[in-house]
């Protein structure tokens, strides 16, 4: 029997498969805590060395030099307040990029805090393991296998990116804007500039309001030229589980939970049950906002309709509309 095959007999029980998943943040946080204990070397994955790399740039540090450690003892959804050297050294940090792929070019797509909440959390005294997770409709980072949105401190007002691939929802939002498309006032000299993928909440009301009128007109639906308006209504009523007492707002906030619903299970939660958005400032402030299923569904329908909104196809939200920070 191999070092490796004792290895994985002794420790085989920590795993819930027997084994550690590759694929399975967790099980490769805890593989490689377990190696860092057994060598007393530090495991680090190839984004983790790009990040150490821009930070001892940042920082004017030798490649002999080991990066600062945060003294201030950081948890996952518990805000923080940093101060003396570590507010220092996350000022410094704060403001830098994260580099494009095989580049050394910072990347427009990031935001700042990122290099700063990844150094806070990677070294710091109560051990993490952080990961560069920014690829496709991931959060920013994942700290200890659960991702992380980092956004700055200077507006409550973030987007969590394009919502293209969610083809169900976009498709329910077509129905709707064609229908107030249809029935608008007609008026040649202005145009629509509201559709799937620019709007307001607030637009949608008009929609859910005419296709309410529709619904009780019991003459216009037994007029065939209509049936194919009236599937397309009676499918979105039953897709949202609305009913014929259904409000105008009220039909209105069930479409845009959905959306953000679909939205947030992606980022930052990337499937799990829990994921958060963690607000940061350059003085070292951090707040964090658990996001789950619980909490987006006790989201109350005024909130969502003045913290959700679409720009540019990309899902934006007013996070101290909708959320409560972490104590």
């Amino acid at each position: 029997m191999d070092v490796l095959d004792k290895f994985f007999k002794k420790y085989s029980y920590k795993f819930p498969k027997g084994y550690p998943d590759m694929n399975d943040e967790q099980d490769k946080k805890l593989l490689f805590e377990l190696i860092e204990n057994i060598t007393d070397t530090k495991i680090i994955s190839e984004s983790q060395s790009d990040y150490d790399q821009i930070i001892r740039k940042a920082l004017g540090l030798q490649e002999d030099e080991n990066i600062p450690i945060c003294q201030t003892s950081l948890s996952l959804n518990k805000n923080f307040n940093l101060g003396g050297k570590d507010e220092e050294i996350w000022s410094k940090l704060y403001s830098v990029l994260p580099y494009k792929k095989n580049s050394i070019t910072p990347t427009a797509g990031a935001g700042k805090g990122e290099i700063a909440t990844y150094w806070a959390f990677e070294y710091n005294t109560n051990k993490h393991t952080v990961i560069d997770s920014r690829k496709l409709e991931n959060p920013d980072l994942t700290i200890d296998g659960y991702g992380c949105e980092v956004k700055s401190y200077d507006t409550p007002n973030i987007t969590l990116g394009k919502f293209a691939k969610d083809a169900e929802n976009i498709a329910l939002l077509n129905k709707v804007f064609a229908i107030l498309i249809v029935f608008s006032k007609f008026d040649e000299s202005i145009s629509i500039k509201i559709n799937p993928g620019n709007f307001k909440a607030n637009d949608l009301i008009p929609a859910f309001n005419l296709m309410a009128e529709l619904e009780q007109n019991t003459s216009l639906r037994k007029m065939e030229i209509l049936q194919p308006l009236y599937s397309r209504i009676d499918s979105l009523y039953t897709t949202l589980k609305l009913t014929p007492e259904t409000t105008p707002k009220e039909g209105a906030a069930k479409l845009l939970k959905r959306i953000l619903f679909n939205k947030l299970s992606k980022k930052p939660r990337m499937g799990k049950d829990i994921g958060y958005i963690l607000n940061v400032s350059e003085k070292g402030l951090g707040r964090f906002y658990l996001i789950d299923d619980n909490i987006i569904d006790a989201i109350d329908n005024e909130n969502i309709l003045n913290g959700v909104y679409v720009a540019s196809s990309e899902l934006g939200i007013n996070f101290n509309k909708l959320f409560t920070s972490s104590e």
